[in-house]
């Protein structure tokens, strides 16, 4: 029995496609959470569509966030235990000066970028963001790294295909 879906044509049954089609989302969604450079080449590679992978890297982004952000005052007092504030502070690294410069918004645009959004929404609930303030600009970055990650992974299957 053969049968089409989504461009592909699959032998064994109805069902097969389907379930191959939500493990590759399902990469996609965990791709995102962990780290969402890496979910839009893989997408490409597993054969979805762009926009869909970036729906759902950019979801997973933010679902990972979002979780950190709840469990908020647990993982800020983990994070304090394993690397004091000070500590922090005293580094003056990269991310540290992102922070001082750039404040709530910055850090939550740049962070899905540098970090991974549950990371950023850590290291910013250490550095002492409110989880309501910082979470949509975590959101608002990780939908802005997944299209352009997207797009860039997009054009440059076209480019490689032409």
């Amino acid at each position: 029995m053969q049968t089409n879906y989504n461009g592909a044509v699959c032998e064994v049954s109805a069902w097969s496609c389907p379930v191959k089609l939500a493990w590759k989302l399902i990469t996609i969604f965990a791709l995102g959470v962990a780290e969402l450079w890496a979910a839009a080449p893989a997408g490409a590679v597993m054969g979805l569509a762009p926009v869909l992978v970036c729906l759902v890297a950019a979801a997973g982004a933010v679902s990972g966030g979002t979780v950190v952000l709840l469990l908020g005052e647990k993982v800020k007092a983990w994070l304090e235990r394993k690397q004091k504030r000070e500590k922090l502070e005293e580094r003056r690294g990269l991310l540290f000066k992102i922070w001082q410069r750039y404040g709530v918004i910055g850090w939550g645009l740049l962070a899905p970028l540098l970090v991974g959004s549950p990371l950023g929404a850590a290291f910013g609930l250490v550095l002492g963001a409110p989880p309501r303030r910082l979470l949509p600009w975590l959101a608002a970055g990780s939908v802005l790294w997944s299209v352009v990650f997207s797009l860039l992974t997009a054009l440059g299957s076209h480019f490689l295909t032409r």
